[in-house]
């Protein structure tokens, strides 16, 4: 477990890099300017960050709990709603309020965007491992072909849901507490699509 010090000085590197690449854009900042802001040696940020851009994208990517992961799998529930439950935020990385200027320095730059996109990949590839694990446990008898199809149809619903938990934490905040709540929020919301869909097609 990270140190409150450690966890201060990560969080003090974060709040700099976001600070100088949105006075002086990306291209102008550097380890040394960071390093220089913070009263932090290279050595030390590079005990924190491998790059700039790490510092710049920071700790605070959702990620999946790996207990409701555990759940989620043997669960018989909604795929769909008990998916949400899948992703939560990071305890550690408390620069959730800086999430609206992250993004924006993320826009501005290519690269930044691109490796998000990477990391945002990686996560995807996560959940699409979990929920085909799932389906195979309870539908032994389906293609492959035909679970791969339900998996992708799943993950890209689930990308709706998570833009719209996004699209609300920018209003509520950006905090592992702040997620959950919106994320329960979340699930009765798309509780009440079901609901009235399935009403509509009768």
């Amino acid at each position: 477990m990270t140190s409150p010090r450690a966890e201060a000085t990560k969080t003090a590197i974060e709040d700099a890099a976001l600070d100088l690449a949105l006075e002086r854009g990306y291209e102008q900042v550097t380890v040394d300017m960071i390093c220089e802001q913070v009263g932090v040696t290279q050595r030390t940020f590079f005990n924190h960050f491998p790059t700039k851009d790490d510092a710049l994208l920071g700790r605070d990517l959702p990620e999946v709990d790996e207990r409701a992961a555990r759940e989620f799998i043997v669960s018989n529930g909604s795929l769909l709603l008990d998916a949400v439950s899948l992703i939560t935020m990071p305890t550690e990385g408390r620069t959730h309020h800086r999430a609206s200027d992250r993004w924006k320095v993320i826009a501005a730059t290519p690269s930044l965007l691109t490796k998000q996109m990477e990391r945002l990949e990686a996560l995807e590839g996560e959940l699409n491992e979990i929920i085909t694990l799932r389906l195979r446990s309870q539908y032994p008898q389906r293609s492959k072909e035909e679970l791969d199809d339900e998996v992708a149809m799943t993950t890209h619903m689930l990308n709706g849901v998570f833009r719209w938990i996004g699209t609300r934490a920018e209003i509520d905040g950006h905090t592992p507490e702040a997620f959950a709540a919106i994320a329960d929020q979340a699930r009765g919301t798309l509780r009440d699509v079901v609901q009235h869909s399935a009403s509509s097609d009768e």
